[in-house]
Protein backbone atom coordinates (compact mmCIF):
# COMPACT_ATOMS: atom_id res chain seq x y z
CA UNK A 1 0.00 0.00 0.00
CA UNK A 2 2.41 2.27 0.88
CA UNK A 3 4.76 1.46 -2.72
CA UNK A 4 1.16 2.08 -4.32
CA UNK A 5 1.03 5.59 -2.24
CA UNK A 6 4.95 6.54 -3.07
CA UNK A 7 3.84 6.07 -6.85
CA UNK A 8 0.94 7.82 -7.24
CA UNK A 9 2.97 10.41 -5.59
CA UNK A 10 5.62 10.14 -8.36
CA UNK A 11 3.18 10.19 -11.44
CA UNK A 12 1.89 13.84 -9.52
CA UNK A 13 4.88 15.00 -9.58
CA UNK A 14 5.93 13.86 -13.25
CA UNK A 15 2.29 15.36 -14.38
CA UNK A 16 3.11 18.46 -13.20
CA UNK A 17 6.43 18.59 -14.55
CA UNK A 18 5.53 17.85 -17.34
CA UNK A 19 2.81 20.94 -16.99
CA UNK A 20 5.22 23.31 -15.92
CA UNK A 21 7.42 23.08 -18.30
CA UNK A 22 4.79 23.02 -21.44
CA UNK A 23 3.98 26.63 -20.02
CA UNK A 24 7.62 28.03 -20.39
CA UNK A 25 7.82 30.38 -23.16
CA UNK A 26 9.76 29.01 -25.76
CA UNK A 27 11.59 32.84 -26.36
CA UNK A 28 12.48 32.71 -22.31
CA UNK A 29 13.76 29.38 -21.95
CA UNK A 30 16.34 30.08 -25.24
CA UNK A 31 17.41 33.22 -23.70
CA UNK A 32 17.97 30.94 -20.09
CA UNK A 33 19.97 28.03 -22.11
CA UNK A 34 22.36 30.71 -24.32
CA UNK A 35 24.82 31.77 -21.74
CA UNK A 36 24.85 28.04 -20.45
CA UNK A 37 28.03 25.40 -21.43
CA UNK A 38 28.28 21.93 -21.76
CA UNK A 39 24.95 19.58 -22.71
CA UNK A 40 23.30 16.72 -21.50
CA UNK A 41 24.01 15.16 -25.10
CA UNK A 42 27.49 14.19 -23.24
CA UNK A 43 26.23 11.63 -21.15
CA UNK A 44 25.63 8.27 -20.96
CA UNK A 45 24.16 6.21 -18.71
CA UNK A 46 24.37 5.43 -15.66
CA UNK A 47 27.60 7.14 -13.60
CA UNK A 48 29.94 9.83 -15.79
CA UNK A 49 33.16 9.94 -14.48
CA UNK A 50 35.22 13.45 -15.03
CA UNK A 51 32.32 14.76 -16.81
CA UNK A 52 31.05 18.59 -15.74
CA UNK A 53 27.23 19.80 -17.46
CA UNK A 54 26.03 22.99 -17.15
CA UNK A 55 22.20 23.72 -16.45
CA UNK A 56 20.02 26.27 -15.44
CA UNK A 57 17.17 25.62 -12.82
CA UNK A 58 13.14 25.88 -13.79
CA UNK A 59 11.38 24.86 -11.20
CA UNK A 60 11.95 23.58 -7.71
CA UNK A 61 9.33 20.52 -7.48
CA UNK A 62 7.87 20.99 -3.97
CA UNK A 63 7.12 17.57 -2.71
CA UNK A 64 6.45 15.98 1.47
CA UNK A 65 9.47 14.30 1.52
CA UNK A 66 12.73 15.90 1.99
CA UNK A 67 15.02 13.73 0.20
CA UNK A 68 15.59 13.91 -2.25
CA UNK A 69 15.12 17.50 -3.82
CA UNK A 70 14.00 17.56 -7.39
CA UNK A 71 14.50 20.44 -9.67
CA UNK A 72 13.34 21.02 -13.87
CA UNK A 73 16.72 21.81 -15.07
CA UNK A 74 17.44 23.09 -19.00
CA UNK A 75 20.52 22.73 -20.90
CA UNK A 76 22.44 24.78 -23.39
CA UNK A 77 20.39 22.42 -25.99
CA UNK A 78 16.99 23.36 -24.35
CA UNK A 79 17.08 20.11 -23.11
CA UNK A 80 14.91 19.78 -19.79
CA UNK A 81 16.00 17.08 -17.47
CA UNK A 82 14.91 15.76 -13.66
CA UNK A 83 17.50 16.55 -11.55
CA UNK A 84 17.23 15.01 -7.88
CA UNK A 85 20.05 15.88 -5.52
CA UNK A 86 21.01 14.15 -1.99
CA UNK A 87 22.47 15.08 1.29
CA UNK A 88 21.59 19.36 0.34
CA UNK A 89 19.02 21.42 2.35
CA UNK A 90 16.15 22.50 -0.34
CA UNK A 91 17.28 26.66 0.13
CA UNK A 92 20.57 25.28 -1.41
CA UNK A 93 19.56 26.07 -5.27
CA UNK A 94 16.65 28.49 -6.27
CA UNK A 95 14.97 28.87 -9.65
CA UNK A 96 17.03 30.78 -12.16
CA UNK A 97 20.47 29.28 -10.60
CA UNK A 98 23.50 28.08 -12.86
CA UNK A 99 24.60 24.62 -11.99
CA UNK A 100 27.31 22.94 -12.94
CA UNK A 101 26.74 19.41 -11.94
CA UNK A 102 30.43 17.23 -11.75
CA UNK A 103 30.23 13.04 -11.98
CA UNK A 104 26.44 13.13 -12.45
CA UNK A 105 24.41 10.07 -12.78
CA UNK A 106 21.98 9.92 -15.86
CA UNK A 107 19.12 7.85 -16.79
CA UNK A 108 16.60 7.84 -19.44
CA UNK A 109 13.10 6.93 -17.99
CA UNK A 110 10.64 5.60 -20.10
CA UNK A 111 6.95 4.01 -19.15
CA UNK A 112 3.64 4.24 -19.74
CA UNK A 113 0.81 3.95 -17.03
CA UNK A 114 -2.76 3.59 -17.12
CA UNK A 115 -2.89 4.72 -20.69
CA UNK A 116 -0.10 7.70 -20.16
CA UNK A 117 3.05 7.30 -21.66
CA UNK A 118 5.87 9.06 -19.64
CA UNK A 119 9.78 9.66 -20.73
CA UNK A 120 12.51 11.72 -19.23
CA UNK A 121 15.75 12.61 -18.75
CA UNK A 122 17.07 12.13 -14.92
CA UNK A 123 20.38 13.29 -13.16
CA UNK A 124 21.24 12.39 -10.05
CA UNK A 125 24.01 13.99 -7.88
CA UNK A 126 24.69 12.25 -4.01
CA UNK A 127 26.83 15.07 -2.64
CA UNK A 128 27.11 19.00 -2.55
CA UNK A 129 30.36 18.86 -3.54
CA UNK A 130 29.33 17.52 -7.12
CA UNK A 131 26.81 21.01 -7.10
CA UNK A 132 28.58 24.21 -8.23
CA UNK A 133 25.98 26.52 -7.39
CA UNK A 134 26.15 29.99 -9.99
CA UNK A 135 30.03 29.10 -10.34
CA UNK A 136 30.36 29.05 -6.43
CA UNK A 137 31.14 25.78 -4.12
CA UNK A 138 28.25 25.32 -1.72
CA UNK A 139 29.26 25.99 1.61
CA UNK A 140 28.94 23.12 4.41
CA UNK A 141 26.13 24.95 6.10
CA UNK A 142 23.72 23.37 3.21
CA UNK A 143 24.71 20.02 3.57
CA UNK A 144 22.54 17.69 5.13
CA UNK A 145 24.09 15.00 7.13
CA UNK A 146 22.33 12.21 8.12
CA UNK A 147 22.57 9.19 10.43
CA UNK A 148 21.92 5.73 10.92
CA UNK A 149 21.41 3.65 13.99
CA UNK A 150 21.27 0.53 14.77
CA UNK A 151 20.01 -1.34 17.56
CA UNK A 152 20.90 -5.14 18.11
CA UNK A 153 17.41 -6.88 19.34
CA UNK A 154 18.15 -10.00 20.80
Amino acid sequence: MLRARRFNRWLIYLDKLENLGQAREPKRLAFLASSLGCSLFILSEGLNRAVAIVGKVLFFVKQENATPLYYLVCDSNQICFVLSVYGMRNDAIKEGDQLTLLEPYYHYVDFSWKGKHYNFKSVRVDFTEQVLVNGKVLSSHHAVRSSIYAQHKP
